[in-house]
C-alpha cells in the first residue's frame, strides 16, 4: 500500500541510487501490507467504508476524508479452509489439537496520481495487486476447561503485479527509466510467519466472553523482476491483544442467534508501520451472527456488522459481512 508521495519522489530520484532503496522499501511494504491485510484478526476491511466523524466528530483518529479515500482505493478477499488432524496425546494425557488451514488472497489498491493541484493537469493511473497462496500447520494444547494455548507456523507465497498508465507529460518523460524496473513489472515474495497465542474462553448463562493476546512475527525474501530484482526481504511483527464476546439473543428456527462484538489493540513493526503510518492501532466490531443451515464443515456462522479502526492511515468505519466468528 504505497502512498502517493513515493510516485512523484520516485520520479524526481529515477536516475539515482535513492531511487533503487525507495522501491525495494516499497516492495517491502506491500508485502508485509498482505500479510497483514489477510489477517482479519488484526484489521477489517468491510464492503462500505464511511467516516464516523462525518456523523459525530468525536476524534482525527477515527476517521477522516483522506483515509476514507484510501480505504475505498483497496479491496482485499481471503478465503480460508481449516483441516482437523488426528489429536496426539500430550503432557498430561491432554489433547494436542492439530489443524491444516490453507488460504487464499487477493489484495489490489487502485487509485489516481495527481502531480499538481491543476485539475486541468492528466492524472495518471496505478494498481498494485497482491496474489498470495498460504498454508499454515498450527496446534491448540488446552492448559484447562478455560485456557489454550496456540501455535503455528505460515507459508506465503505471493506474487505481485503492478499496472501503471502514463498520462502526466513528467512521468512520460520517465518512462523509458520506470517500465518494467519500478512501475508495470513483478515480483514474488516467499515469507514464513510463526505465531504464539494465549488464549481464555469464559462460558456464561447469556452466551460466553474471551479474551488472547496473539504474536506474529514474519520474515521473507522477494525475487523477480522488478528493481532489476532488488525485492528485499519483507520483515515485521503485530501483536493482537483483544476481548470479544458472543451474547445468545434468540433461537430461530433451531439457528442460533446472537449478538458478537469485540475490541482489540494491535501493535505492529518492522516493514508495517510506514504503510500504516502508527505504531499501533485499535479496532472496535459489533455484529448479529446466526448458525447457518449448512452445517459447521465449513461456514459454522454468517452476520452482519460494523467495524472501527482508530489510529492507522485505514482508520475509520466500515460495514463488514462476518463468517465463522468463534
Amino acid at each position: 500500500m504505497i502512498k502517493i508521495t513515493f510516485y512523484i519522489g520516485l520520479l524526481f530520484t529515477a536516475l539515482s541510487v535513492q531511487a533503487d532503496d525507495m522501491l525495494r522499501k516499497s516492495l517491502e511494504g506491500d508485502f508485509a501490507t498482505a500479510v497483514l491485510l489477510s489477517d482479519t484478526d488484526a484489521i477489517s476491511l468491510g464492503f462500505h467504508d464511511f467516516n464516523p466523524n462525518a456523523f459525530v466528530d468525536i476524534s482525527d483518529n477515527l476517521g477522516d476524508e483522506e483515509a476514507l479515500e484510501l480505504r475505498k482505493q483497496i479491496n482485499v478477499y481471503t478465503i480460508p479452509y481449516d483441516f482437523a488432524l488426528t489429536p496426539n496425546t500430550s503432557i498430561n494425557g491432554h489433547k494436542l489439537e492439530q489443524y491444516i488451514t490453507v488460504s487464499g488472497s487477493y489484495l489490489k489498491v487502485e487509485r489516481d496520481i495527481k502531480f499538481s493541484n491543476n485539475r486541468s493537469e492528466p492524472t495518471d493511473g496505478v494498481k498494485d495487486e497482491v496474489v498470495t497462496l498460504a498454508g499454515k500447520y498450527w496446534t491448540r494444547y488446552r492448559l484447562d476447561p478455560k485456557w489454550s494455548l496456540i501455535s503455528g507456523l505460515k507459508a506465503h507465497t505471493q506474487y505481485f503485479k503492478n499496472s501503471y498508465t502514463y498520462r502526466n507529460p513528467l512521468s512520460i518523460f520517465f518512462r523509458d527509466q520506470l517500465d518494467g524496473n519500478a512501475f508495470n513489472t513483478t515480483a514474488w515474495s516467499f515469507i514464513l510467519q510463526p505465531n504464539v497465542e494465549l488464549h481464555y474462553r469464559q462460558p456464561s448463562d447469556w452466551g460466553h466472553w474471551e479474551a488472547f493476546t496473539d504474536m506474529n512475527y514474519f520474515y521473507g525474501h522477494g525475487w523477480g523482476e522488478a528493481n532489476q530484482g532488488n525485492v528485499g526481504n519483507p520483515e515485521g511483527w503485530y501483536w493482537i491483544n483483544g476481548v470479544k464476546s458472543f451474547w445468545e439473543i434468540a433461537d430461530f428456527h433451531n439457528y442460533n442467534q446472537s449478538i458478537y462484538s469485540s475490541i482489540r489493540r494491535i501493535d505492529v513493526g518492522g516493514d508495517l508501520q510506514a504503510p500504516l503510518a502508527s505504531s499501533h492501532y485499535y479496532e472496535w466490531s459489533l455484529g448479529w451472527l446466526s448458525a447457518t443451515p449448512f452445517g459447521d464443515d465449513y461456514i459454522e456462522n454468517i452476520g452482519i456488522g460494523i467495524n472501527l479502526n482508530y489510529g492507522s492511515s485505514l482508520k475509520g468505519g466500515t460495514i463488514v459481512l462476518l463468517i465463522n466468528q468463534k
